[in-house]
């Protein structure tokens, strides 16, 4: 196997770290800012505002009051490794680039968690009760918690084999392609393409340098393809549908409606209009698109987010009132295009003001699809008959024989009907 499918050979041997000397990375995918400061600036990275900042978000995307309590009840019992990078401007200094919600979980254990329980320790001490157990229990958790600082002074880690901020750019892909991208701890999509999408600008600004627009090219598409063991066509389709996403959500967060945000859940949106030729048509996206049409963007914010989302999928009164209306579209394009239909066509582009709920519409659909002809009803088991195997009608003749026997029947009687009607 080569280091592509053998991450484990881009780390180094295990070590032990002080814990105060492991920082949060702000290049995650999953928890950077707007504007991640790379790996080059130490200043930046180990800044102490940032890293509330990083904190902060963490507990925004990830159950870490949950993961704090399953230290607290079973103890640091560090089964999945914490991968770290040394940086090279900053000696003893790691940045955690496998591991950040642990290390959120353990410094809120180490520090806010273990003053709290002593102060209500101490409380208990100063005004004891007659109920002891109570003082027990208290007890027993300070002292697992201040196991838990004494199992984590010097923290366990794996540095990653990488002396420069080239060779770590080079390593990370494979390392976190296979834990997050291809395999079982997967990213959310929304993280995964914006990982993605920041390979792949790496690669073209340094072909091409800071000036002038991203756009896509096959060979660096095919490149980043590679480095995360993907196909080129998902490749492409990542990164357009994190780059269209990011641009839309800076341009648009701050029109919806009130106490509303988007999520990277709606990141979904994007994803299925790449992955759906109809709607992918009408939005005007093409191979090469790295952001909807200007016009595209205020349909969609129109259809999918201009009325409130808060309450219950029901009480949703947008055209598309889930990303999954999209694939619906699709399939009313498809349907309409064999059954003369016009359903996908109530959604017209040009025309978005008049556009009907998806909701109304599927219903209309959903009945049409139920009330076949006589035509799409035989010309369906003319292709059923066709399809069976010699084998199978063998296997299950027993079964088999009366059915055929009785469509046989049905058959030469609508014949004789049809027969004696034109007669």
């Amino acid at each position: 196997m080569n280091d592509q499918q053998t991450p484990v050979s881009d780390l180094l041997d295990a070590k032990f770290v002080a814990f105060d000397k492991i920082f949060l990375d702000p290049n995650n995918p999953r928890i950077a800012p707007e504007n991640p400061p790379g790996y080059g600036d130490d200043k930046a990275l180990f800044d102490n505002g940032l890293q509330e900042k990083l904190e902060e978000r963490v507990r925004a995307v990830y159950d870490v009051a949950n993961l704090e309590d399953s230290i607290l009840a079973h103890g640091w019992v560090p089964i999945d490794s914490i991968i770290v990078w040394e940086h090279p401007k900053r000696p003893d200094h790691h940045i955690v680039v496998e591991g950040n919600t642990r290390t959120v979980a353990l410094r809120a254990l180490r520090g806010e968690r273990l003053d709290r329980e002593r102060k209500k320790l101490e409380k208990l001490k100063r005004t004891p009760t007659r109920f002891g157990e109570e003082m027990r229990i208290q007890q027993d958790v300070v002292d697992r918690l201040e196991k838990i600082v004494s199992q984590t002074d010097q923290l366990r880690v794996f540095p990653v084999a990488a002396k420069s901020v080239e060779e770590l750019q080079s390593i990370l892909p494979r390392l976190l392609g296979v834990r997050h991208i291809s395999h079982a701890r997967e990213w959310k999509p929304y993280a995964t393409n914006l990982y993605i999408l920041s390979l792949y600008e790496r690669l073209f600004r340094a072909r091409h340098g800071d000036k002038g627009d991203l756009r896509l090219e096959d060979d660096l598409i095919n490149k980043v393809a590679s480095m995360v063991s993907l196909g080129g066509t998902k490749a492409r389709r990542n990164i357009q549908a994190a780059s269209a996403f990011t641009h839309f959500k800076r341009d648009y967060e701050d029109k919806l409606p009130e106490g509303e945000t988007l999520s990277d859940e709606d990141h979904y949106f994007f994803e299925l209009i790449l992955q759906n030729a109809y709607p992918k048509e009408q939005f005007n996206v093409t191979k090469d698109t790295l952001r909807l049409p200007k016009e595209s963007e205020e349909v969609l914010f129109q259809w999918a987010f201009s009325k409130p989302r808060s309450g219950k999928e029901e009480d949703n009164e947008n055209v598309f009132y889930k990303a999954e209306s999209v694939r619906l579209w699709n399939q009313m394009a498809t349907y309409d295009g064999k059954s003369g239909t016009n359903f996908a066509k109530q959604l017209d582009v040009d025309s978005p003001d008049e556009a009907r709920p998806i909701r109304a519409i599927e219903a209309e659909f959903l009945q049409h699809k139920t009330q076949r002809t006589p035509i799409d009803a035989l010309t369906s088991l003319l292709k059923a008959l066709q399809d069976l195997k010699v084998d199978t009608l063998v296997s299950q003749q027993e079964h088999l024989t009366p059915i055929l026997e009785r469509i046989a029947q049905l058959i030469a009687r609508y014949q004789k009907m049809m027969k004696a009607a034109a007669d």
